[in-house]
């Protein structure tokens, strides 16, 4: 499969080269773009119209090779959530087409079902960036919160307290839905991986946060990148190229017990940094092993 992409690309950037399907995806977003984020609309249900002008752009860039390793394992959290336990999934993060590429992945093997079934856990700078980032983000569920990161920059005192009732608001809506037949996912780094910045592939400490309030969790390793980072803002212009992409998920994990066995690892660390130090590591060692259930 994908066999047709062996042929370069274009020169130009990202919206150079899918300049025609840029174009129908703004179409089919902007009547429902919401500018602003506020504490009421803190979850955002996709616009499933975008979603196969994105695939289209997601698939030209797939090398032979492209699929999903373990997905009978993300099957089975999915199965779990179903009948209302609450389910997260961790994945490194490479570029801003993590998300797209693994729903046209699902839809290539006939499971664009699972997809349909996560809501992400979304930092809001997708949301504000410049030019089209923000129309593109709508294709997918997603629970907006404002990060660490965002909190370090220069804000009014009133734009914190905002921030802080959106984080409020966004925990909340997550231990709504939690029980709902969704799956969360979560970046742990909450970046992307930048090959000359080490911090990048770290974890935060707020990670922990999330993990203790759910049930079960899976781990899913992302190999591939076809969108380098290059750029901190109007993401639409860094360069895509093509790539191999992977997605391996791994076994069904009981949260409590993932977590109990990361202090014990990491003993001097606490929970917090314990969980984070022991996540990316085991991200990184995920193979597709048939899952056994939790």
């Amino acid at each position: 499969m994908y066999d047709d992409n062996l042929a370069p690309l274009p020169d130009g950037d990202f919206a150079k080269v899918f300049g025609d399907l840029l174009a129908a995806i703004e179409q089919c977003g902007r009547a429902s773009l919401v500018e602003s984020i506020a504490p009421a609309n803190v979850v955002r249900w996709a616009t499933t119209d975008i979603q196969a002008h994105f695939a289209r752009i997601c698939r030209r860039l797939l090398l032979p090779g492209s699929g999903i390793s373990g997905i009978e394992n993300l099957a089975a959290l999915t199965s779990l959530a179903l009948k209302g336990s609450s389910c997260i999934i961790c994945l490194n993060h490479r570029s801003n087409l993590d998300v797209p590429t693994l729903y046209a992945l699902l839809e290539d093997q006939s499971r664009g079902d699972l997809f349909r079934k996560i809501i992400w856990i979304a930092g809001r700078k997708l949301h504000e960036d410049a030019g089209a980032t923000r129309v593109l983000v709508q294709g997918f569920n997603r629970v907006i919160v404002s990060p660490k990161s965002w909190m370090k920059v220069d804000h009014s005192e009133e734009e914190l307290h905002e921030a802080h009732q959106i984080n409020m608001a966004a925990h909340r809506a997550i231990h709504d839905l939690k029980h709902q037949g969704w799956v969360f996912a979560i970046f742990p780094a909450a970046t992307r991986i930048r090959p000359d910045d080490k911090s990048t592939t770290l974890a935060i400490e707020e990670t922990d946060s999330y993990l203790k309030t759910f049930e079960f969790m899976i781990l899913c390793r992302i190999d591939g990148c076809t969108l380098p980072v290059a750029r901190d803002r109007d993401l639409t212009h860094e360069t895509p190229t093509l790539d191999r992409m992977r997605y391996t998920f791994g076994c069904v994990l009981r949260t409590d017990e993932w977590r109990a066995s990361a202090a014990r690892r990491f003993t001097k660390l606490d929970q917090r940094a314990a969980s984070a130090r022991a996540i990316m590591e085991e991200i990184a060692a995920v193979d597709s092993a048939e899952s056994d259930g939790p």
